[in-house]
Order: C-alpha cells, then sequence, then structure tokens
C-alpha cells in the first residue's frame, strides 16, 4: 500500500485510497456544498484519541557579542494542547424493493447514498467551523470558538486574530474567516493508526427494522470519520466577526469602506501566509461580489472562465462561500 505523506489535502489522499473511482464520486459531493473540505490539509496524529500540538510561546532572545565578552544562552517558550478527534458514523439502508426493475441499480444505490454523504460533509464542515466541546464533548474546538474573543493579548493570541466589523446586531451576524491551511500552520487531523477521510463500508443485503421493530431486506452502506483540528500558528486564522448580515445592503459609501479597510486589516495579520482562503456566507459573499461594482472597490476582483463558475478574490485572496457557514452567530466582545 503506498504511504500517505504528512500534509495532504483529500483531492491528494483519493489518489492513493481509490483505484476505481469510489472516493472520487464521495468527494465531488463533499465538495459540492462546503469546499473547505477539499481545502484542508491532513495529517495523522501522534495519538489514538487525536493529536499534541505544540505551540510556540516566546522565542529566544540573542546577545550582542563583544571582544572578551561571552553571551548568555537563552531558550524560547512552547506550550503543548491535546487536540482530539471526533468519531462520526452514518448508514445508509435501502430496500431492496426499489431496486427491483431499475436498469442500473447500483446507480440508483450510489444516488440515495448522495445524500448521507452530503450530510456527513456538511456536519464535518459545521464542525471545523462551529464545533464546540463544552457543548458536546464528543466533538472538537472549531475556528468560531477558539477565536471568539476581542480581547488583544498582543501577537500570538487569539485575541489579536479577531476584529469585529462594527456593531453586532441581534442573531443577525456572521465572520469571514481567513485560514491559511498547511503545515506547521492549520492542519485537519485523524487519530493514530487510522484513514484519512470518509471511509465507506458496503455491508451488502441484510434483515434491517422499521420503526416497529419488522424486519425488511435492504442493501447498507456504513460511513465513519475520524477527524479533528489542529491549529498549530494561530496566527494562521483570522476572524471578522459582528458583520450584521442585515444592514449590509444598507451601508453608506463610507461604512463599505470601513468595512473592507477591517478586511484587509485582518488578512494582514496572517503570519507568513502561503495559501489562504477566505470562508464566507451567502450574503457576505453576494455583498463581496455586488462590492465589484462600487466606484471606490480595488481589493474585490473577479476572475471569469469559460467551463466554470467565476471566483471572487479579495486582495488576491479567494473567497469561498459555504453552506454550513451561519449569519445568526453570537456577539464576539
Amino acid at each position: 500500500m503506498a504511504t500517505i505523506g504528512y500534509s495532504q489535502t483529500m483531492s491528494d489522499l483519493r489518489k492513493y485510497l481509490t483505484p476505481q473511482g469510489a472516493i472520487d464520486r464521495v468527494m465531488e459531493v463533499l465538495n459540492e456544498s462546503n469546499p473547505i473540505m477539499e481545502d484542508i490539509k491532513w495529517m495523522e496524529g501522534d495519538l489514538p484519541i487525536g493529536t499534541k500540538t505544540t505551540i510556540r510561546a516566546s522565542l529566544p532572545s540573542p546577545s550582542i557579542r563583544r571582544i572578551n565578552r561571552g553571551t548568555s544562552p537563552t531558550k524560547g517558550t512552547v506550550k503543548q494542547r491535546i487536540d482530539v478527534c471526533m468519531h462520526l458514523e452514518d448508514r445508509s439502508c435501502v430496500d431492496v424493493e426499489l431496486l427491483s426493475g431499475k436498469p442500473n441499480p447500483q446507480a440508483f444505490r450510489m444516488a440515495e447514498d448522495d445524500a448521507h454523504v452530503e450530510g456527513m460533509g456538511q456536519y464535518v464542515a459545521r464542525q471545523f467551523l462551529y464545533g464546540n466541546l463544552d457543548e458536546d464533548p464528543d466533538t472538537f474546538n472549531g475556528i468560531a470558538v477558539r477565536y471568539n474573543t476581542l480581547t488583544d493579548g498582543g501577537k500570538g493570541t487569539p485575541g489579536h486574530q479577531v476584529i469585529s466589523a462594527g456593531t453586532p446586531g441581534t442573531n443577525t451576524n456572521a465572520s469571514i474567516y481567513f485560514v491559511d491551511w498547511g503545515d506547521r500552520r492549520v492542519m485537519g487531523v485523524y487519530p493514530k493508526g487510522t484513514q484519512a477521510g470518509l471511509k465507506t463500508e458496503d455491508l451488502g443485503e441484510s434483515d434491517v427494522y422499521d420503526e416497529n421493530n419488522k424486519p425488511f431486506r435492504a442493501l447498507q452502506t456504513l460511513y465513519s470519520w475520524k477527524c479533528g483540528l489542529a491549529v498549530q500558528n494561530v496566527r494562521s486564522i483570522v476572524r471578522v466577526c459582528n458583520i450584521d448580515v442585515q444592514k449590509l445592503n444598507s451601508l453608506t459609501d463610507s461604512a463599505q469602506r470601513e468595512l473592507m479597510n477591517k478586511f484587509i486589516f485582518a488578512k494582514n495579520r496572517l503570519q507568513d501566509p502561503k495559501a489562504p482562503v477566505a470562508y464566507v456566507s451567502d450574503g457576505v459573499y453576494s455583498w463581496l461580489e455586488c462590492y465589484l461594482n462600487n466606484k471606490n472597490n480595488v481589493h474585490v476582483t473577479r476572475q471569469d472562465f469559460m467551463d466554470a463558475p467565476p471566483k471572487l478574490y479579495l486582495a488576491g485572496i479567494q473567497i469561498k462561500k459555504l453552506d454550513c457557514q451561519s449569519e445568526t452567530e453570537a456577539a464576539v466582545v
């Protein structure tokens, strides 16, 4: 079996995992509604429950070397955190009677299974943003939970990486998340000794039971996914929060410029970005696309293609719309 590298996207991994294209089909469904799944780079954790993440807390401080004088040794400091993974599972059951008489039963079954695949993808994508160990100890903390304070403790603290867009609304708030995926930045994690990504297992035909505990024959597919999030560099994520989506379309020109300036301030807080992506909700994406027509616009651009949807960019960073991104976020204070 081929060895999977340390930092791989799901697109890379499926080249190793599927000679027949079965995982290709799964990934197509996952990516349709939440392109974040294509961006995440994955690594195998060093623990059965996840991984131990080491974060640089301070750097060594050098001394000036003078003639006939020595220098004192120094050292930096690090802190460690355990990033746990969740174990997600789902099962599809297709009644054999639904398949009888179909010209292509396997294609029909695959179409039925697609809904389960999309549901898994939606759930995982949502956890990467909004997972909360305090609310559900069997999941993991997502980006919104880790970057949820405006208290600025200086560079290297989550508060420094969060900028408020203005006065928040009441259950009408969204965010823009700048994420720079990659080794020693932000990674998806799967437990030690397990497989990356969504695992599918054809269980074949067997008895299943309805709500009245009566059996019927069905073809079953088992889906399982073990995954988590490791933020190895706090400065590889920036969040602009408290975007009141109900007020976006009525912003004055000066308010629009102020909001755009905050987006620029935010992306400049990424440390040495390699390939950052900006994730937004439907409403924020639409506002940014409309901002293309603003006479003062110099930051938002669009790239058109002959056979594919156009791509939107903010200061050269691709903007991607996520189905799982909420427009009812709590205000960040």
